[in-house]
Formats: C-alpha cells, sequence, structure tokens
C-alpha cells in the first residue's frame, strides 16, 4: 500500500508538471457583444479554445460549423421548439424535472464527471479488472478534457445569443417567422452564462456515450444513475449510454438554455474527438481492442 501509495504520488506530481504551461492558465475573458444573434455577457475561460489536448492532435478539425441564420427556417423552427418547451410560463413537471437532473449547477460534478461516475458504475457492474478500470477512465478523461478544446472554440467564434435574449428581442432578428415576447423567462431561470452555440453539456454527453459504447462493444448496456440536482435524490434509468446522452441534449432545451442545432453539433463534436482518441490511443497490442469490430459473444 505504501508502495502505490508513494508512486501515486508521483505520477500525480509529473503530469501536474508536465500540464503546468498547457495554456489553461492565465484566465482569458470575451468582452460582452452586442447586437442580433450575439452573446451580450462578459465570459471568462475562453483561454481553453488554446489548450493543450490531451490525445487529439489537432483539435480545430472538430469545429462544426456556424449555426443556422437568424433569418433562415432553420432557425425559426428551433426558435419556436425551445419557446414552447423551455417556457417558465409553461407547466411542465416532467421537463423540469429532466432539466433540474441535468442541470449539475456549480459546486457538482458537471457533465464530464457524470459521465465518470456512470462508467465506474457499469464497470464494476460487469466486474472489469482494475487495470481495465484504469484504462477506460484514462480514455473516458481524455476524450472529455479534449471535447473542451473545439467546445469553446466553437462558442468563442461565434459566440451565439441565448434563447431567452432571442425570443425578448426577436423583432430585431430580421426573420418574419419569429416574434418577440419581452417578459419570455426560462425554465432554467437564467439566460446562461456563456454563449450558446454549442452546448457543453451536449458536447460532453456525446463524447462520453461513445467512449462507453465501443469501449464495452455494445450501447446497449442498462444502468440508473443519480445526479447532485436529480429532484429528490431519485435515479433515473436508462436503456443504452446513448440515450442518457440524448435526454442531457434535450434537457438544455427543456430548460431554454439551448436551441435544438446546438445540442446536435455538440453531440457530434463529441462522437468525433471519442473516435479518434478511441482509435489512437491507449491501444491493446493483441485483440480484442476497444474500438471497431467487436468479437462475437
Amino acid at each position: 500500500m505504501t508502495r502505490g501509495a508513494t508512486w501515486g504520488d508521483h505520477v500525480g506530481a509529473a503530469v501536474l508538471t508536465a500540464r503546468a504551461d498547457d495554456g489553461s492558465r492565465p484566465v482569458e475573458t470575451q468582452p460582452a457583444g452586442a447586437g442580433p444573434g450575439v452573446f451580450r455577457a462578459d465570459w471568462p475561460g475562453v483561454q481553453y479554445r488554446n489548450v493543450r489536448p490531451f490525445a487529439v492532435t489537432d483539435p480545430a478539425r472538430y469545429l462544426p460549423g456556424p449555426p443556422p441564420g437568424l433569418t433562415s427556417s432553420a432557425y425559426a423552427q428551433a426558435f419556436a421548439e425551445v419557446e414552447q418547451l423551455g417556457n417558465a410560463a409553461v407547466d411542465a413537471p416532467d421537463l423540469l424535472a429532466t432539466f433540474q437532473f441535468w442541470s449539475l449547477p456549480a459546486g457538482s460534478a458537471q457533465p464530464p464527471g457524470e459521465w465518470l461516475r456512470i462508467a465506474l458504475t457499469v464497470a464494476g457492474q460487469r466486474h472489469l479488472a482494475l487495470g481495465e478500470q484504469a484504462r477506460l477512465t484514462a480514455l473516458l478523461t481524455m476524450t472529455l478534457a479534449d471535447t473542451t478544446i473545439p467546445t469553446v472554440a466553437t462558442k468563442y467564434a461565434y459566440r451565439h445569443w441565448r434563447p431567452t435574449t432571442a425570443i425578448r428581442e426577436a423583432d430585431t432578428d430580421g426573420n418574419p417567422a419569429t416574434q418577440p415576447d419581452p417578459a419570455w423567462t426560462s425554465r432554467a431561470g437564467s439566460a446562461g452564462g456563456t454563449p450558446e452555440y454549442v452546448s457543453g453539456h451536449s458536447a460532453y454527453s456525446g463524447a462520453a456515450a461513445t467512449v462507453l459504447a465501443e469501449f464495452f462493444c455494445t450501447d446497449r448496456i442498462a444502468f440508473t444513475h443519480t445526479t447532485d440536482s436529480a429532484p429528490g435524490g431519485v435515479a433515473r434509468a436508462y436503456p443504452s449510454f446513448s440515450a442518457a446522452a440524448t435526454e442531457v441534449g434535450r434537457s438544455r432545451i427543456y430548460g431554454g438554455q439551448h436551441f435544438a442545432f446546438s445540442d446536435q453539433a455538440a453531440q457530434s463534436i463529441g462522437r468525433a474527438v471519442a473516435r479518434d482518441v478511441l482509435t489512437t490511443k491507449l491501444l491493446r497490442n493483441t485483440a480484442p481492442v476497444h474500438h471497431g469490430p467487436c468479437p462475437a459473444a
């Protein structure tokens, strides 16, 4: 036990030294913007768009194109959906509960930590050896960390306005299919503290669900999970990793925090980063491997 603790201290110190100049400090802030389509508040933490990745070689490969134009029908459709589903004035206990379950306020593990807990739960259920648990958590945490880079970079590049601002100021977007509601309030009760496009919750969830499904050679592994923000502390059951990731993304719309196109683009970012990590890092020397076609049971 003493030798193990000593080795752990050594490895931890080495990692801290290796990451001391990774670009995560000093803190940089994107100033508040103005005008139609633009996020309105200062946003600290944007240095993470340039942080040194753990596993992928070129995070910029995973930046999506821009969100739908304000005058497009795609934007109007997403606008109408969040205007209805994310409206605090609409009594919908099921939508509120789903939003709250995945809201993960400051002080909780936030989305990456929730997925690490899910991974450890499933690893325990399937009696993974300690070495395999370590390999799984390494793959997962590298993926989640690297997913941050294109996610922050996308938010920084487009700094798209949140639904609260968009709906209250719809008379400025130039789209005849959207109508302003100056009194509209999100079910979350706030506009959100970062630019809207893309959803961080969705990016992390798409990444984690992909790592877990490919590591275990199947997506359809049932599990139960509860979060720090779960109403009444009640757990939820999921038939698969992708089902949980889908619910996380939709929860952001139910809370009035994001448009559907931001959920979809973010999930794609996460899945792409995960596949990059799975095909290049911590590969086994002999089959079966943790990616690609899995051996028959």
